[in-house]
């Protein structure tokens, strides 16, 4: 019997699950915290070297909770977090430290250029609207701000690239990484015009090979080996960018098939046969292996990080003393939300935590977190429900802003295995949303990609049959999608009145930074 790793290199945890190559089983897993560094406000980087360590750590557990060996695995897949900068000097270490896609540090930059118009012509090029943590705009950001540590790069990639230079030594990307702002959709390919509008062409020599999605990039090392328990000569496929290789891990390979992710962000992402540039300038557009594209729709501000939030302002002391097992915690909190009435009696939440802001179905890096209808009565659990409620009502948002049909909708992530939250996005879109076997489809999805290329399966479409399973179906409640459709458009309205006080509030913090910068 063949086994695939597939690896989740995510931004608040990496995970390593031990599939059957021939029928997508789980036996076994890990999981690793990322270690996240927040050297100013709105910044977000990480130790490269101390990334690496935790995957390696996270994979040699995830073989050895399967009860198997190196020799076992015949295959490895890695999904990581896309945007962002990882960068390699002339010997081939960091170039500093890793900086990840939540970063706000170049969001006067993606303002200026929004002011310019290049966001329109990059948005032509890309099919995507430039956050701050792309590499475009952290690049240019890193030109003017540091220049001595710009003229120290000299390779430049993603964070799952990282990841598999450390196992193989090669340092390639693939095609759905660069998706994200440096990319021409229609041509699947680098643009050197994107990089003359950031105003670094410098960059364009800078760049890795870029293979086709599920590729091959090399083997295992003896090193690489050694600290991560696999053998030497492992095969390591390409893998793909998170919300790709979730796409994948959920099914989601025809088109008319979405796949609705609560993760750290809140994506939802409806696999195409064009290019869907519609609504223009409104969330991303990747490439999908087989000459596929993927709309995403997403709630960049947050999925799971909202709740997150509202569990550290709300409930800090339960969440403390819960430690690192927080499953009855959340238990107990769930059932507690699902007790307070629909709305939360009265409490809407615009879910726009993260500093990346909205992205879709407006793009507005300025937009952020709202609480209206706040009182004496609110606590935890209101909040709690609240924002659950905010997350499913921004799907609603974001799906309703599609220029293309939706024919399924399969939910995943680490909040799907709420089946509150479950429960009330399905009634909220007023449809059944499928759930999956497999909790990781990042990590899935890989594993499918790596399962064709070792030959365990003769094709992506034969694989993903095989491999991914639907565990239920969600049906909507009929009264509770009433009350969701009746709130939603206060919910959008909201959200449209308030878009002019995000650019003001903005624009005085922007004023404050600038007094406070001169002497």
């Amino acid at each position: 019997m063949s086994f695939i790793v597939g690896i989740d290199k995510g931004t608040t945890a990496t995970k390593a699950v031990v599939f059957e190559a021939a029928t997508g089983k789980v036996v076994g897993s890990a999981n690793r915290a990322t270690h996240a560094l927040h050297p100013r406000s709105g910044w977000h980087e990480e130790d490269m070297e101390v990334t690496f360590g935790r995957v390696a750590d996270c994979i040699r557990a995830a073989i050895a909770d399967a009860g198997l060996t190196g020799e076992d695995i015949s295959g490895v897949g890695v999904s990581g977090h896309m945007g962002g900068l990882w960068a390699l000097d002339a010997d081939g270490h960091p170039a500093g430290h890793a900086i990840a896609w939540p970063d706000a540090r170049a969001g006067e930059i993606v303002a200026g250029w929004t002011r310019d118009g290049k966001t329109d012509e990059i948005y032509e090029i890309s099919g995507n609207a430039p956050i701050p943590g792309v590499p475009l705009a952290l690049l240019a950001w890193l030109k003017a701000n540091e220049p001595d540590r710009y003229a120290t790069l000299n390779r430049i990639a993603f964070a799952k690239d990282y990841i598999n230079y450390r196992l193989t030594g090669r340092f390639v990307t693939d095609e759905s990484d660069i998706s994200f702002c440096p990319c021409d959709i229609r041509k699947r390919a680098f643009s050197q015009r994107l990089f003359e509008i950031a105003g670094i062409p410098e960059v364009a020599d800078k760049l890795p090979d870029v293979l086709p999605t599920g590729s091959l990039v090399g083997e295992v090392t003896t090193e690489a080996a050694a600290l991560t328990g696999l053998k030497p000569g492992t095969p390591v496929v390409t893998g793909a960018g998170d919300a790709v290789s979730a796409a994948l891990g959920a099914g989601a390979v025809l088109p008319g098939q979405a796949v609705t992710v609560i993760g750290t962000s809140f994506m939802n992402n409806l696999t195409t046969d064009r290019p869907v540039m519609e609504p223009a300038g409104v969330g991303f557009l990747f490439l999908m292996p087989d000459g596929a594209w993927q709309k995403l729709m997403a709630n960049t501000g947050g999925g799971s990080l909202c709740l997150d939030w509202a569990l550290r302002a709300f409930d800090q002391d339960r969440l403390t003393a819960a430690g690192e097992d927080r499953g009855d915690f959340f238990a107990t909190m769930e059932a507690e939300a699902a007790n307070v009435p629909p709305l939360a009696n009265g409490v809407f939440t615009h879910p726009y935590f993260n500093t990346s802001g909205m992205s879709a179905p407006r793009f507005i890096p300025e937009a952020r977190a709202s609480i209206f209808g706040f009182d004496t009565a609110t606590g935890s659990a209101q909040m709690v429900r609240s924002v659950m409620e905010g997350v499913a009502l921004s799907m609603v948002d974001c799906y309703a802003a599609l220029d293309g049909s939706v024919d399924e909708i399969r939910l995943t992530g680490g909040g799907a295995r709420s089946r509150l939250w479950a429960k009330i996005c399905a009634a909220a879109m007023n449809r059944p949303l499928g759930l999956l076997e497999a909790e990781e489809t990042g990590a899935l999805g890989v594993a499918v990609l790596a399962s064709v290329a070792t030959g365990q399966h003769p094709d992506l479409a034969t694989a993903t049959r095989a491999m991914v399973r639907l565990a239920d179906n969600v049906e909507p409640d009929a009264d509770l999608a009433t009350i969701y459709a009746d709130a939603y458009p206060l919910f959008r309205d909201l959200g449209r009145d308030l878009e002019p006080l995000w650019r003001k509030r903005a624009d005085i913090l922007s004023q404050q930074g600038k007094r406070q910068e001169t002497p």
